[in-house]
């Protein structure tokens, strides 16, 4: 997978209920903030600056709009009427100028805005970058090719194909490892693997896969 010539990675907050402050200890460093709508208000909780504001506005508080237009913080607004939803948008804009991008969210709220993240990670906007999500206590890393991934909270990892068929997928270093294998949508067979190793070696030749480990905190 190619990627994005800079390095330069973005944090971007996400609309709906806002994430628990002790995400903040997972987060790696960012280059840049967006706030998607709501996301602003989410981001001033947390203690974080955004640089960008994006969205269709329907959901950021007053408040929270009035401080964005005093601080001459940039404001990125679409109409209500469109295909994508704000954080696609959010991802698009970011992946023009960034390499990687984390997404923050709640986890709660909505259950479709929940598998919209989900859809957008795995999106054409990401097709060129490198995603990943804390999701309320959650980490989501989006697999396009090849990853390694080690040990959180736990020795837990859930591996599931999204989108569709995922080929050629091989697991390294687990207790159900995988050569070269097929993994269909609708499949729970990547559920609850288990890290036996110092880190776990996952790879799919085509299509995409979406790593989760859960209970951060």
């Amino acid at each position: 997978m190619s990627v994005n010539a800079c390095n330069n990675s973005a944090l971007i907050i996400n609309g709906g209920p806002s994430p628990d402050k002790r995400v903040l200890d997972f987060l790696p460093k960012f280059d840049e903030v967006l706030a998607v709508d709501s996301g602003f208000d989410s981001a001033i909780s947390l203690g974080i600056a955004p640089d960008v504001v994006i969205g269709d506005l329907d959901s950021i508080s007053t408040n929270g709009l009035e401080t964005a237009d005093k601080q001459s913080i940039k404001i990125i607004s679409f109409p209500k009427d469109k295909d994508e939803s704000d954080l696609e948008l959010a991802i698009l804009h970011a992946s023009e100028s960034c390499a990687s991008v984390t997404i923050v969210d709640s986890g709660g709220g909505r259950l479709d805005h929940l598998w919209g993240v989900f859809s957008a990670m795995a999106s054409d906007a990401t097709s060129m970058i490198t995603c990943e999500a804390f999701l309320g206590s959650s980490y989501v890393r989006l697999v396009r090719d090849h990853y390694i991934v080690k040990p959180l909270a736990s020795n837990l990892v859930s591996i599931f194909p999204f989108g569709g068929v995922a080929e050629g997928v091989s697991l390294s270093g687990f207790r159900w490892n995988l050569n070269d294998e097929t993994l269909k949508p609708g499949s729970t067979r990547g559920l609850s693997n288990e890290i036996l190793e110092n880190f776990g070696d996952i790879s799919v030749r085509k299509g995409v896969l979406l790593v989760i480990q859960s209970g951060l905190y």
